[in-house]
């Protein structure tokens, strides 16, 4: 397929390669591809280059299902320095979970336990999505198996992929709501610096960045260095008027420091062997404070984290292509807090949460045989992976909780693609027709096994007009943390909950019996691309997600509920196994806490509700992504465009069959039910401007006996730049920008607290940050 042919649009049509923010612009010097064509990543042929696709591991397949793409170019001119904050800004994400300014409030899933960020697409949570670097994995970071992407430094990335449908039959464990896979340049050569100073307008936040990246090429292969430093002062309480119920002390937005360095580089031998690398190393440093008149807390986790992912590839025979791929990588995240109280001396507990991984992989790609519509191409491959997770807690010099845990695994993956008819063999009716098989089995030794399938249908009855379906199983392992941090054993009157004579004894905590959480996902789309209008695309997605089986604490706060509310009948073992809680005593965190008044007997238990982690919840998500796109060149200086992306999200949770649905989308902490982000990009010579509005429909705080409407609110962002010294690749020779984020200083809708340190608004939809003013130069030398 050839760039010149139809132009990019009209090529990123026909690979179902969407770009949000601003289009992929291919300029001459660095190329938007290739990158490393591994196990993990599709590629189509373009005069001898590659653009790597997520979402297949077949090159040249065409992917089945949406595909979200934002360049390096698009995240530098909305002003955005990391990854992190260009994830957040994709309707398809939900900025809770492991993010920066998640404040207290909003749950111990979206508790900022260290300031990373993580991808968290529909709301499911940041270890139900799986992030990748170059196709291959990536340690996790703290205690909830997200992936902390704002390590990676901007200036070494080409772009990201975000594939929002499960895809558990391509890449295992975690991809139930999705891919997210950074792509790294390749082939640059040169070196380019830029920096970016900023504040928030309304105080605080004070930002300094900078990052330099210097590569070099050769006949047969490349090699880069990149470095990335940031650093930002906190949002205090005192800084923004709407926090005034807060202590003055409180920090809404974390100071944070940060390092990044990555590597890459690869090398084709004469007889077709390529060998390559990436590795990745970051350490952060941030600090938070939550205060109140009786108690005041300072936070100051460290964050160290590296990555080694060594490849080498080879030809084999008839155009198959083997590939053998490691990874090893560590974070760890040492997280230190001091507890002051009045008259109380200071107290601190500490700990780390240290996390390890190694994965091994080989595979192999290439055809069958052919058909009138094109090759018939298959990949396989079997590996192993190992990920564990060292917790200690220590409080007063003394170590409160602690465990050292593995978890392994054995895995083996086909996939099958089938062309029945393109344009080589096209017919009236039919201008495409595709077919996708693809299976993985994967055996946790100890825990579970599973096999999980996914097919696709690409149908094309006319040029330009395209439909997708895809139906898949997908799952998630129970983290570590889920399965072994220490469970109690308590022991209470059964008087206390009109129970009766006897006594009531429960557990809470960590159980290394869950099992896998398992989902089931169809999605059916379209995409439109005129061949008339090669400057117009068009797509739309429906999908729906049937998650079973996820972990949850079911009873949250007092155990009462369980024996006033009927639904939770099922918990309650009203004839427990003296046996049973034996055993379940002998292997608590502090054996048997008795406060029910008496000696513990076992006949004398009445009821036991098992209340630790367990595999009990439904989720059932639906919703529709739409996007429209209009790139208008008017000469080879001049351009404009206009970008609509927007999504609706209706998510439910049933926590047992006997309880009804619980509605999470459009409640707060919960994604709304609607977001949006349009944008308009201007290009004249050497100046650029983009004005980009997003949307966050409306919520609901159902926390409190009156029901409390969230109104929706919109954000708009300025970017304007301009290139002193034109450059003739994708990196101006000299540039400066001015970036103003929030631009009418937009304050967050106050709701309720239910605790002293809360954030009065909902932290995981809005940001204290408020209006932000950087100014930005780079150069490239």
């Amino acid at each position: 397929m050839m760039l010149k042919s139809r132009g990019l649009p009209a090529l990123l049509a026909g690979t179902a390669l969407v770009v949000f923010a601003t289009p992929l612009r291919a300029q001459a010097g660095e190329q938007p591809g290739p990158a490393p064509d591994d196990a993990e990543a599709s590629q189509g042929e373009n005069e001898g280059n590659t653009i790597v696709v997520t979402g297949t591991r077949i090159r040249g397949a065409r992917v089945v299902g949406e595909a979200v793409s934002v360049d390096r170019e698009a995240i530098v001119e909305a002003g955005q320095i990391d990854l992190g904050e260009a994830i957040r800004s994709l309707p398809q994400n939900f900025s809770g979970g492991q993010n920066p300014g998640v404040g207290s409030g909003a749950g111990l899933a979206n508790s900022n336990v260290n300031s990373a960020s993580s991808a968290n697409l529909r709301g499911l949570g940041a270890d139900a999505t799986l992030t990748l670097l170059n196709g291959h994995r990536l340690p996790y970071d703290s205690a909830f198996a997200g992936v902390d992407i704002s390590a990676i430094p901007l200036a070494a990335v080409d772009r990201i992929e975000v594939v929002p449908d499960g895809a558990s039959a391509l890449y295992g464990s975690d991809a139930v709501a999705g891919v997210v896979n950074v792509v790294l340049r390749r082939d640059f050569e040169g070196i380019v610096t830029s920096g970016q100073l900023g504040a928030s307008t309304s105080g605080g936040n004070f930002r300094q960045q900078a990052d330099i990246i210097g590569g070099t090429r050769w006949s047969s292969g490349g090699a880069f260095i990149a470095y990335d430093f940031a650093s930002n002062s906190g949002i205090e309480a005192a800084d923004r008027s709407y926090a005034a119920s807060l202590d003055p002390d409180t920090t809404l937005y974390p100071a944070q420091r940060r390092h990044a360095v990555t590597i890459s580089g690869h090398h084709v031998f004469a007889n077709g062997v390529e060998i390559a690398l990436d590795a990745l190393y970051s350490n952060r440093r941030s600090t938070q404070v939550a205060a109140s008149p009786t108690l005041r807390s300072v936070g100051e986790p460290k964050v160290e984290s590296y990555t080694l992912a060594p490849s080498v590839k080879f030809d084999l025979w008839s155009g198959w292509r083997a590939s053998v791929v490691g990874v090893f990588g560590r974070d760890r995240t040492n997280y230190r807090t001091a507890f002051t109280r009045p008259g109380v001396p200071v107290s601190v507990t500490e700990g780390c949460f240290c996390n390890e991984m190694y994965s091994l992989e080989a595979g192999a790609e290439g055809p069958l045989l052919d058909l009138p519509g094109g090759q018939v191409r298959l990949a396989v491959g079997v590996g192993l992976r190992s990920n564990r997770l060292d917790f200690t807690r220590v409080s007063g010099g003394d170590v409160i909780l602690a465990f050292d845990e593995v978890q392994r695994a054995r895995f083996a993956y086909g996939e099958l693609f089938v062309p029945v008819v393109s344009p080589t063999n096209a017919m009236a009716g039919v201008e495409e027709l595709s077919l996708s098989a693809a299976a993985r089995y994967e055996d946790y030794p100890g825990l579970d096994r599973l096999t999980t399938p996914r097919l696709g249908l690409v149908y094309a009855p006319l040029d330009g007009f395209k439909l997708r379906a895809t139906w898949a199983r997908s799952f998630k392992t129970p983290t570590l943390y889920q399965r072994f941090i220490p469970y109690q054993t308590i022991l209470l009157p059964a008087a206390a909950f009109g129970a009766g004579p006897g006594t009531v004894l429960f557990t809470s905590g960590g159980n290394p019996d869950v099992t896998s959480e398992r989902a089931r996902s169809w999605t059916a789309g379209l995409d439109i691309g005129p061949p008339a209008l090669p400057e117009l695309t068009m797509s739309a997605t429906w999908y729906d997600i049937r998650y079973k089986d996820r972990v949850v604490s079911p009873i949250a706060g007092s155990i009462a509920a369980a024996f006033q509310d009927p639904g939770f009948a099922d918990l309650i073992d009203f004839s427990p196994d003296p046996a049973h809680l034996e055993g379940l005593i002998a292997g608590s965190l502090f054996g048997l806490e008795n406060f029910s008044g008496g000696p513990y007997n076992p006949a004398s238990v009445i009821a036991f509700i098992d209340n630790r982690n367990i595999n009990v919840a439904v989720w059932a998500v639906e919703g529709i992504d739409a996007r429209l796109s209009w790139n208008q060149p008017l000469d080879k200086d001049r351009s404009w465009g206009v970008e609509v992306s927007a999504s609706w999200l209706d998510s439910k949770q049933q926590l047992t069959a006997d309880l009804p649905d619980v509605q999470l989308a459009g409640v707060v902490f919960n994604p709304p039910e609607f977001r949006a982000r349009a944008s308009g990009r201007i290009v004249a010579g050497g100046f650029t401007a983009t004005l980009a509005a997003n949307y966050s429909g409306a919520l609901v705080d159902r926390r409190f006996a009156a029901e409390q409407r969230v109104e929706p609110g919109a954000t708009f962002d300025l970017g304007l730049s301009y290139d002193i010294i034109r450059g003739d690749g994708r990196d101006p020779r000299l540039s400066i920008a001015v970036n103003i984020q929030n631009l009418f200083n937009d304050e967050p809708p106050l709701i309720g607290q239910t605790g002293p340190t809360d954030t009065p608004y909902d932290s995981t939809n809005y940001s204290p940050i408020g209006r932000f003013v950087s100014f930005g130069i780079r150069r490239q030398w």
